[in-house]
């Protein structure tokens, strides 16, 4: 099993919606909404297409938002993991 954390940007939370819509595809297993990070539970990261999306609004206004970090490790084995950054295009936020 393979878990994929995402730590919402400053002033950002997840759209439940999209999150639920995701496991009713079964595109994920479960996902846990703690601690203003979104952990996704994939089972299968073999089949394709082996991405997903999901949306979040914004709920306070931040200035000089910084980048945010996202972890993909193994469940069983925490020392294999990746680690990324994203963060959001300054000019799509309204």
């Amino acid at each position: 099993m393979v878990l994929v954390d995402v730590k919402m940007l400053s002033g950002f939370t997840p759209v439940m919606s999209s999150i639920e819509e995701l496991e009713n595809q079964g595109r994920v297993m479960k996902t846990e909404i703690k601690n203003d990070h979104a952990i996704f539970y994939l089972n299968n990261v073999f089949r394709t297409p082996n991405s997903f999306t999901f949306f979040v609004e914004q709920s306070n206004l931040v200035w000089n938002i910084q980048p945010a970090p996202v972890m993909v490790y193994n469940y069983y084995e925490k020392d294999e993991y990746a680690l990324g950054f994203y963060n959001i295009n300054s000019t799509s936020v309204s």
